[in-house]
Parts: structure tokens; sequence; C-alpha cells
């Protein structure tokens, strides 16, 4: 519940406008969340704030909340390059976070998701292939809660086989998100993104329990009806054919690397088409990327067409995505000198920033100028 006076000061907020940018120019930055959290609170669709940093992101976040807006509804958006900047992998948070979002926006759940341009624009599955890839189960006298499939009858083997390709891993017993784990006709299963494993219990082949448990004890405490379990990483597991792919691609970068480094780029590579070919999740898997991805798509496409994207500082946006791309840049590249991968440069992995210029249903916080000052696409100079 927001506070009174929050209402109050909104009925002097000019509300933004379906398919026309709207600009405010003399908001500070402080005031802005402020200003928009009643107006977020109100929406029956998806609103996207975009921010220049992380730093900015919780700030807006922490605003919201504290002005009453439920944590349900208010969600964190970081990136997951992290992969390309260090030899390590993703965070389990990170995925938990992302693959919450993306399943929000394709749920087009109401709500307000908080992204630092970095997170926004970089390349992840599109979003036809998520859903081919959400695995949805229900009771089998559960009416379906919408008009997708929802399956009540499947071998689980075969779910397992399902899990274990969407990238869950298994780990008895289940604790932590993108864990799975099976006894007899049990199988436990903590989706991205969700709050609580759930517990699906068989009769032969039909599913006859889905409860949610708590990890700590692993006790039952809610029966539900039905559920939907998103892939746990943004990038497809992998396969014999892809990883033969990746194997030709790669190696036609690294013949032409000084000889002293080939041999390191080949014994890295080789150590990361076991786990491609088997398709296993493992570190280094968001490095292939372009390979195993050929569609193009970042968070922006999830967003419904009727849903709300907000530019928090659209010149601070536009530096902080130069940045992104040099600082990535500087990273493969010094990587390459050390043998660790063949010479990748930032854009594979990240969308350009005209992406954020076509979205038709924006609010731009700040000046719409962006670096060299050019004006905002879609904002005239009358506009102004």
């Amino acid at each position: 519940m927001l506070p009174d006076w929050l209402e109050r000061i909104s009925a002097f907020v000019p509300a933004p406008t379906q398919g026309i940018p709207t600009v405010w120019r003399e908001a500070c930055p402080e005031s802005r969340p402020v200003l928009l959290a009643s107006w977020i609170a109100r929406q029956e669709q998806p609103v996207l704030v975009l921010t220049p940093s992380l730093e900015r992101a919780e700030q807006w976040l922490a605003i919201l909340l504290r002005l009453g807006l439920p944590e349900t509804r208010v969600l964190r958006v970081p990136s997951s390059l992290t992969p390309l900047l260090e030899p390590t992998g993703v965070e389990g948070e990170t995925l938990h976070e992302r693959l919450r979002a993306l399943h929000a926006l394709h749920n087009a759940e109401p709500g307000c998701l908080i992204a630092p341009v970095a997170a926004a624009l970089q390349r992840t599955m599109p979003e036809s292939l998520f859903e081919a890839e959400l695995v949805r189960l229900r009771l089998p006298d559960a009416e379906p809660p919408d008009t997708h499939a929802w399956a009540y009858q499947t071998e689980p083997d075969a779910l397992l086989k399902r899990l274990a390709e969407d990238g869950y891993e298994y780990q008895e017993p289940v604790r932590l998100p993108g864990q799975f784990a099976r006894r007899g006709g049990i199988v436990d299963v903590f989706p991205m993104g969700a709050e609580l494993p759930v517990r699906i219990e068989f009769w032969g082949d039909e599913i006859t329990s889905l409860r949610l448990f708590e990890p700590a004890s692993q006790r039952s405490i809610k029966q539900i009806r039905h559920i939907a379990i998103p892939p746990a990483r943004e990038v497809p597991m992998g396969n014999e054919s892809l990883a033969e792919g990746i194997r030709t691609a790669w190696e036609s970068m690294i013949v032409k690397q000084p000889a002293a480094l080939q041999a390191t780029m080949r014994q890295r590579l080789e150590d990361d088409l076991r786990p491609l070919m088997q398709g296993a999740p493992f570190d280094r898997l968001e490095l292939y990327l372009p390979w195993l991805l050929t569609e193009r798509a970042c968070l922006l496409d999830y967003l419904p067409d009727n849903g709300w994207l907000v530019l928090d500082e659209l010149l601070m946006l536009n530096t902080a995505y130069e940045r992104l791309l040099e600082d990535v840049d500087q990273s493969l590249a010094s990587r390459a000198e050390r043998g660790d991968v063949p010479p990748l440069h930032a854009s594979l992995y990240i969308e350009p920033f005209e992406r954020i210029e076509q979205r038709p249903t924006v609010l731009l916080l700040g000046e719409p100028i962006l670096a060299g000052g050019r004006v905002y696409k879609s904002v005239t100079l009358a506009e102004r």
C-alpha cells in the first residue's frame, strides 16, 4: 500500500502516453522513482526501467520498496556478462534473477523490472525458444491456466532428461534454484526464478501431486495445481552437431593466431567441447552464445508491445553503453593475448544501442540527448 501523500503527488505528474515518447526534463535523479511510484503501481503491463549502472538500479529498487511497492512486483535484473570479462562462470543468483525477469516479461506480468543498460542489451535466447523450453505441468483435474499445453502425464525419466537438457543440475537434496533430484516416483525441482522448489509425485507416468516445499527442512508447505519450469540458462546446452560447428568456427580463428598461442587455445577449446557435446552446463558456456544462438535477441524483445520502457538519463545510458563495449573488448583482447580465447568482439554478445530507440512507448527522464549531441530518434526538436 502506497502512502496517501504519494497518491496526491501523482495527480500532478504528467502521465506517459502509449505510442508517444514522453520527456521529463526537469525531474532530478533522486525524485524520479518517487514521482513514478504511483504510476508504476497502477500499470497492468510490465514497466522496464533502464539505468546506467547496477548501483543506480539498486537505488531505484530500494526507493520503490521503501515507498510500499510489493517485492513481488519490483525486480532487479543484473547482467550476466562475467564470462566475457574474466575466466569464471555466471553466479547462480544472477541466473536466477535474470530467468525470473525473462519469465515475468514472457507472461506480461504487471510490475517493474529495473535493469542496467548492460543487462538489457546483452544477448539472450529468443522468446520463441524460451517458450519452447518451458516445461508446463498440471494435475489431471486442474484446468489449464492459459491456452498453452499443460502436461499431466509424462514419464519421470523423460522429465529428468528434459530438465538436464534445459541446464538443470542433479543435486540431492534440492536446495538451490537450478537443481533437481529423484527418489522413486518423486521428482524435486527448484525452478529458476521461483521462490520455492516443487515436489512432483507420480503414479506411473501421471502426476498425482504438486507441492511446494521448504528447502531447508524439505517439508511440503503448500499444494499447487500447476507449475511452469523455465530453462536454467539463457544459452542452449549444445549437442554434438553444434559442438562440431563451434570447433570449425573457432579453429578458423585459432590458425590465424601466433603459433605460440595456438596449442593453449586448442586445449581450452577441447576442454569446452566435451560438455558442449554432452549438452551439460559449464562455466564458459556463455562464451559460445553467438554459435549456439543464430537469432539475436535481448531483454527488450521480451517486453510486450504495450509494455513501458523508462530511460533514466539518456546521455548517461548511452555513455555507460559505450564504456561497456570498450571494457568487454579490452577484456576479450587481453584474454586473446594470453591464449585463453581467440580474438572475439563485444558486438557478438551485446545488441546495438539503437535497439532502445525501436521501442514505441518510452518515458525519457532527463534531456533526450545521446553522446555526440544527437537527439533521441523518436523525439522531434519541437517536442524538446
